[in-house]
């Protein structure tokens, strides 16, 4: 029984490798052309292991004059996703306390009814509020983003909180109504505290939902830099820098990067919310 243990997690590991080599192949591949020279990388002798390293693509994409403009890019998705990862939050919490808790009628029907708007093409939904925010003069703004962000991304959000709320002991709740809490005390002080997992895996994949998009922002957007489209439209005077292309790529990843590495935990939590159901 023991040799079979082992050798079960020595077979475990070996493809757990694997499955690391393959899915880390193309990120290796992305770093090792954003730090090498553009001739090297158009050269046929392509290596696996760096020979002249620099760091002049990074330089050149962070001007305030380069035609991508991805430095300013980042800062916008970086204001839209976390404008749009708070609203979900501020709309989502009381709507998924009120699946989760109270007794009201067809509630499993508005649940389903919302998962399968967020399983829907976004191109439905697009031009329909491209017409509405071009009448309202609101294209090409932070609003005209985070408003369509927030609707797309605002069921799958109610879903999470509301999972998490489910496993919240109710026994709680009803010794603070005896005790005299207001609804307000009660999601204050008792329920937003035990939820602060959820909360925090709700913002985490509302932000990253929100700064891959890449369709609305362009079709919605012409001044407005958004990073994913500076990334999808990179180009140069003459053709397209495929070292600067990949150093950009590689700082539109550092924010989801952080946030995977950091709040992992959470990010779990969400995956493995169903499992004991």
């Amino acid at each position: 029984m023991k040799n079979r243990l082992v050798l079960k997690k020595i077979f475990t590991y070996f493809f757990a490798f694997i499955v690391f080599l393959i899915m880390f192949f193309p990120l290796y591949g992305l770093i090792l052309t954003s730090i090498q020279p553009e001739n090297i990388i158009r050269s046929r002798n392509l290596s696996f292991f760096p020979t002249n390293i620099i760091f002049t693509h990074f330089v050149e994409v962070l001007k305030p004059n380069h035609i991508s403009n991805i430095y300013e890019g980042i800062k916008n998705s970086l204001i839209v996703s976390s404008l749009t990862a708070f609203l979900c939050l501020i709309l989502g919490f009381p709507a998924s306390y009120s699946l989760s808790r109270l007794n009201m009628p067809a509630k499993n029907l508005i649940l389903g009814a919302l998962i399968s708007v967020y399983f829907l093409p976004t191109i439905l939904f697009v031009i329909p509020l491209f017409v509405i925010l071009v009448s309202y003069q609101l294209d090409d703004t932070i609003l005209s983003l985070v408003v369509p962000y927030t609707a797309f991304t605002l069921p799958f959000i109610i879903w999470i909180l509301k999972t998490f709320i489910d496993k919240l002991p109710i026994e709680v709740e009803e010794a603070a109504k005896i005790d005299g809490c207001s609804v307000f005390q009660l999601l204050s002080f008792i329920i937003f505290p035990l939820l602060r997992p959820g909360l925090i895996a709700a913002f985490i994949f509302a932000f990253i939902l929100a700064w891959v998009e890449f369709l609305t922002p362009l079709i919605f957007t012409n001044n407005l830099k958004i990073s994913t489209v500076a990334l999808g439209l990179f180009r140069s005077t003459i053709d397209i820098k495929i070292g600067q292309q990949a150093a950009a790529a590689i700082m539109t990843l550092i924010p989801v990067a952080i946030l995977m590495i950091f709040f992992q935990q959470y990010i779990t939590k969400v995956v493995f919310s169903g499992s004991n159901k």
